[in-house]
């Protein structure tokens, strides 16, 4: 049986983008597993319309339709953490006091879906002010300022003290 001639198209597509694709996702959603659906959601969204969609515009459009997976992931409550870290096994030193700790993640997950699309797209996938309105449907105007809001709402995040957690009271409980 022959193999419709996009198809390899769409598999040098699948990839080149998957792993990049799923960072993003990763970075709106905060785990891994929730990721993975969410770029296989993607993926099998952009094989079904990939007769159509035009080439030019293939990357703007599977980011639109991730992002998309994203909110969707986030309002059913399929969002799931296991567990906040993995035990060291190896010693790993002093724990640097409370005023040192940078948590990115956690800030992250602390701010609104939207809000971590929005830093995502811009600073993880380093995409263009104007790229990040097309993928959001959004004016330009509200990607400036709602990377200006989700930067100072991450700012003050990071800069809240955060009390130096012992490994053991993690993993009892």
């Amino acid at each position: 049986m022959k193999a419709r001639s996009w198809e390899r198209e769409y598999c040098d597509f699948f990839a080149a983008r998957r792993r990049p694709l799923m960072r993003t996702a990763h970075g709106i959603l905060g785990s891994w597993p929730a990721a993975e659906d969410a770029t296989q959601q993607t993926f099998v969204q952009l094989y079904v319309h990939w007769p159509r969609i035009e080439r030019a515009a293939v990357d703007s459009y599977a980011r639109r339709v991730l992002v998309n997976a994203c909110f969707a992931s986030l309002r059913k409550g399929r969002h799931e953490v296991l567990a906040d870290a993995v035990p060291e096994l190896a010693d790993p030193g002093p724990a640097p006091a409370a005023e040192q700790r940078v948590d990115l993640e956690t800030a992250l997950r602390s701010l609104s879906a939207r809000d971590r699309a929005v830093l995502v797209l811009r600073f993880l996938d380093d995409l263009p002010v104007a790229a990040v309105a097309e993928v959001l449907e959004v004016p330009v105007g509200t990607v400036k300022s709602q990377t200006s809001r989700a930067l100072a709402r991450l700012e003050a995040l990071l800069a809240e003290p955060r009390p130096a957690t012992d490994l053991s009271e993690r993993s009892s409980g």
